[in-house]
């Protein structure tokens, strides 16, 4: 599988065997490590208040960080070699917009070392299974007097969505339907019909991309390096003048069970005055 390692003389990878998944990491130097934990690893990229300007930064951090299972061994040209148990893993999930804020969530190893020159190995995999999308109720309504919209929500095997949204009375001037992702405390929603009176069908299909990365970093990544690395995933980016400039729109690496979704059914009335129903939602295996 493509590596990216950003980290020099370190490299990483991962075999499957019974379901169970292990990180073999190789280093040309000798890693006095502190401590190596496993888990759901985070790297958050936001912009921080220093003085009167601000700054981008990566922050990496293991959600529910357990110590590791780790099997160490030299080789005869002094490389060091762990093998670390990572068990059963999960697609990666991540979300950028604007000036590349975000958040990338996925299978991780940290290896804790001295003066906090840490090893921070992901395992950015796109779904590798059929994704099945739930929803708790399949029935959305809005009303205000005689005015009333509702939305019929089915999904099909491969874990697209299709129905219709019908909209009675004149009490809402328009209606719409859209998908909520969120992803940590990021979130963006995608219209997905646009309703005015009358009966109208709509259908949405999920993000799906091929990807299988190993990306071996110190922790934190340079505002240039995740630009790079949103492109080869398939963000577009508009170009910026002192630097990597800003992602077009939301960008979700793939839809999976690293997101939490909702649907929700708005009736417009007027500047501030709607109405909304909503079900939560997930894709699941």
């Amino acid at each position: 599988m493509p590596t990216l390692s950003l980290t020099g003389g370190i490299a990483a990878s991962y075999s499957v065997a019974a379901g169970q998944t292990a990180v073999a990491i190789r280093s040309g130097s000798k890693l006095n490590y502190k401590a190596i934990y496993s888990g759901t690893g985070q790297m958050l990229f936001h912009w921080v208040q220093e003085g009167k300007t601000q700054v981008w930064r990566c922050d990496a951090s293991m959600a529910d960080a357990k110590p590791a299972q780790v099997l160490e061994a030299t080789s005869q040209d002094g490389s060091q070699n762990l093998e670390v148990n990572l068990g059963t893993i999960y697609p990666a999930g991540m979300f950028l917009r604007g000036r590349m804020e975000g958040l990338l969530v996925a299978p991780a190893v940290h290896v804790q070392l001295p003066w906090w020159k840490d090893v921070w190995v992901f395992l950015i995999r796109s779904p590798w299974f059929p994704l099945r999308h739930q929803v708790d109720r399949p029935l959305l309504s809005v009303k205000h007097d005689t005015g009333e919209v509702t939305a019929s929500i089915g999904i099909a095997a491969d874990g697209s969505v299709s129905g219709q949204v019908a909209f009675s009375g004149t009490e809402f001037k328009n209606a719409t339907l859209v998908l909520r992702r969120k992803l940590g405390s990021y979130s963006s929603d995608e219209p997905v019909c646009e309703a005015t009176p009358g009966v109208q069908a709509f259908s949405w299909k999920p993000i799906l991309r091929i990807f299988d990365l190993v990306l071996v970093t110190g922790g934190h990544i340079s505002e240039s390096q995740l630009a790079d690395l949103a492109k080869g995933f398939g963000a577009e980016e508009s170009s910026g003048f002192l630097g990597p400039g800003s992602v077009e729109g939301s960008f979700v690496l793939c839809d999976g069970p690293a997101f939490d979704y909702s649907w929700v059914l708005k009736g417009h009335r007027g500047l501030l005055e709607n109405a909304e129903d909503a079900t939560s939602a997930r894709f699941t295996w």
